[in-house]
């Protein structure tokens, strides 16, 4: 069973996969505004998951392509189906790390490969990701509710799973 934290995180990426559903491969890549593309928020998200929990924690890059969706890269407009594809590469991946998580190794950090420490411990890392999800899927809903799409998937819907209270 995966620690709390990750188990939550987990959720919020379902959800989050939920709101895309419905959601066109031409609506994906329209801008409104300065705000980014749905589609490129898939990119973010895998971008930073792989760095944190695949090349940080595992020394591993899955897909060398995700770094142009890196913070402060200029916006893009990628195609859904390939940037979907490249999150579900590392999600598996950055899975295997996060199964081994333990109660114990939140309060340790991640080392660059320098050998300084990651700013945040690794429980705090695991917040910021699944903050970063709920974000990012309320930023994405408002830009599919200002191109009037009707009948959205639920904010955050089900909680069974992932999302229950836990002991």
């Amino acid at each position: 069973m995966a620690h709390k934290i990750v188990e939550h995180l987990w959720f919020a990426r379902e959800k989050w996969l939920t709101g895309y559903e419905g959601l066109s491969a031409e609506d994906a890549v329209k801008r409104i505004g300065d705000a980014n593309c749905a589609s490129w928020m898939v990119g973010h998200l895998a971008c930073f998951e792989q760095f944190t929990w695949c090349q940080l924690a595992q020394g591993v890059t899955v897909v060398e392509e995700l770094e142009v969706f890196n913070f402060g890269q200029p916006a893009t407009t990628p195609q859904l189906d390939e940037v979907m594809g490249m999150w579900h590469q590392v999600m598996p991946v950055a899975n295997q790390y996060l199964e081994t998580l333990t109660e114990a190794d939140m309060e340790s950090h991640l080392l660059f490969p320098d050998g300084t420490q990651f700013w945040d411990d690794i429980g705090t890392t695991l917040l910021r990701h699944t903050w970063h999800y709920w974000y990012h899927l309320g930023e994405m809903q408002a830009i599919r509710s200002g191109m009037a799409h009707k009948n959205m998937p639920p904010f955050i819907g089900n909680m069974a799973g992932y999302g229950q209270y836990m002991r």
